[in-house]
């Protein structure tokens, strides 16, 4: 952990002063200035190096919740780390609920949203067992976060209207607040999913709740007085009513922020503000002006060291602005700027967990030195709420950058292309962490007689209905790609061979069972798959031979079957 990120005052403060340290960084953490707030539960913390009692758990606390605002989500965890055993040791659940939650929400930012998920659950369980109201609240808010993250809105929405109900009663205005505005984030992700899935309806009614919960989170945040919490509500609110086609009112909420977070200092509101009136401006087809703003906003975003994510969001924008202007260079241009921060960030994300797991390591030693009779207890919370996880597989899909890019046009699936590049990405980081992954090569049997019969509109449809099975019956993190005419690849990640296999039975059985004489009457499709296990490989080129061969022995021993590698 980089301790020395806000430099401590030089001298250590006298006892009597932690105390006012701690007040005073409780206060930076209410009022936003988390800078301040950090390097002040950093004193405190060192002038209490000889203690490792309560006063110890609140600084670490402090200073993790400042990092996890400041964007240092692995130090955030590191923190919470320590003050969760601490808490543990004084036995204070509420603390030791707090902490957990902490670590949540900062295991989420890391991409390790299982983990954060665990912690939550953890902090319910605590929390409801002690009869602690708020840390019950808090804990089911940020479940309903992970849920959102791991994909699963509708869950996600669920707890979350639990937390608001519950924030409600106990009347607390910051809880409730809070679970307004992550309802509003959430179902505007349940907007973006039933949209992709084509379910324009139930998307809609995502998007008026959205736009509901938002409604309500800005105008408490009004009457609060707390300008950072009102802009951020603000900016979130605006970016839905966009959305909605309210571009009026968006403008309005997004040009106040703006000009409140410049006046203020906070940077990051101001450029996400900018950013999303960049993209209004797309939403509304003016694609010049889009493109002047967002310009604006990635020069500024040039001149600091951070903001990665905005400056994704930045070059994505000028992506789909220059795209609709016929201008395919610079779109080009900021489609590759996009995959180069992606894939830096990844990364580092990937180092981040390595890290963290070297850390828990190098802290459960420590323990053991210190007190092993505490060691032997602890170890075994660990196992049970942490050392169980392991580094995930980053998403090998982005989103509609992504599909944009590298998208086959008839049936939505990446092309080839894109399959391309990905398979000797996703073989390299297989191997990197030591997981399985499995390639199958899947053929349309018979399908020249399909498009000679009932002609080249219905052969085109049964493309696009395979196409569909694979994307309902694969994991987001699985790769599906139509390599041309009619064949397609599927790459599933972190899974060995017998359970590939079955996949891709499953997958077989799916396209046979479909009704397909609805298409045509007295239409029948069947596939023919070849898999094969990436590890018995020496490289992309050579598992997709194995692959191709699978497959031409499936067609040989009378198609509509999968074949393995031998």
């Amino acid at each position: 952990m980089d301790r020395d990120a806000v430099p401590p005052s030089p001298a250590t403060p006298p006892p009597d002063a932690v105390a006012a340290l701690l007040a005073a960084s409780r206060g930076a953490l209410a009022s936003a200035d988390h800078r301040s707030g950090l390097a002040q539960a950093q004193q405190a913390r060192e002038a209490l190096t000889a203690e490792s009692g309560l006063r110890l758990a609140q600084a670490l606390s402090l200073e993790g919740q400042h990092l996890w605002r400041l964007g240092r989500f692995e130090d955030a965890v590191v923190a919470a780390r320590e003050a969760l055993h601490l808490w543990q040791e004084v036995g204070d659940p509420a603390g030791h609920a707090d902490a957990l939650c902490l670590l949540a929400v900062s295991y989420t930012e890391l991409g390790l949203h299982e983990e954060g998920l665990k912690s939550a659950t953890a902090a319910f369980e605590l929390a409801r067992a002690h009869g602690l109201q708020r840390e019950t609240t808090l804990a089911l808010n940020r479940i309903g976060v992970c849920h959102e993250r791991l994909g699963d809105p509708d869950q996600g929405e669920r707890f979350l209207l639990q937390a608001l109900s519950r924030a409600r009663e106990q009347r607390s205005f910051d809880d409730t607040v809070q679970a307004l505005n992550n309802l509003m984030a959430n179902t505007l992700g349940a907007y973006h999913l039933h949209s992709r899935r084509g379910d324009p309806e139930v998307a809609h009614q995502a998007l008026q709740r959205a736009r509901q919960y938002g409604g309500q989170a800005v105008a408490m945040a009004r009457r609060d007085g707390d300008v950072y919490r009102r802009i951020v509500t603000q900016g979130n609110l605006a970016e839905v009513l966009a959305i909605a086609g309210d571009f009026e009112q968006a403008g309005a909420l997004l040009d106040d922020a703006v000009a409140e977070a410049r006046s203020h200092g906070y940077r990051a509101v101001e450029m996400r503000s900018r950013h999303n009136l960049g993209e209004m401006r797309l939403l509304q087809g003016r694609h010049e002006e889009a493109v002047q703003l967002l310009h604006t906003v990635l020069d500024d975003l040039r001149r600091g060291t951070d903001h990665e994510t905005t400056r994704m969001r930045v070059h994505s924008a000028l992506y789909r602005a220059y795209k609709a202007l016929g201008r395919f260079e610079p779109a080009l241009a900021h489609c590759e700027a996009y995959y180069a921060i992606e894939m830096q960030r990844s990364a580092l994300q990937a180092q981040a967990q390595a890290r963290l797991m070297v850390n828990r390591l190098d802290m459960e030693h420590a323990l053991q030195m210190a007190d092993r009779a505490l060691m032997d207890a602890a170890r075994e919370r660990i196992k049970a709420s942490e050392l169980e996880a392991q580094k995930r597989a980053l998403e090998a899909h982005s989103q509609a950058l992504h599909r944009d890019a590298h998208e086959d046009a008839l049936t939505g699936l990446h092309n080839r292309r894109r399959a391309d590049q990905a398979l000797p990405q996703l073989i390299a980081q297989a191997r990197a962490q030591g997981q399985p992954l499995q390639v199958a090569v899947m053929d349309v049997d018979w399908f020249k007689g399909v498009n000679d019969q009932y002609g080249h509109a219905v052969g085109d449809e049964v493309l696009r209905t395979v196409a569909q099975i694979l994307q309902e019956r694969l994991r987001t993190r699985d790769l599906a790609a139509r390599l041309g005419g009619e064949e397609f690849l599927v790459v599933l990640v972190d899974s060995l061979p017998a359970a590939a296999l079955e996949v891709c039975e499953r997958l077989r059985a799916a396209v046979q069972q479909h009704p397909w004489d609805e298409l045509a009457p007295g239409l029948q499709v069947t596939v023919s798959i070849g898999l094969a296990d990436v590890g018995e490989a020496d490289d992309a080129t050579q598992a997709m031979q194995r692959a191709d061969d699978a497959l031409y022995r499936a067609k040989n021993e009378g198609r509509n079957r999968v074949c393995a590698a031998a």
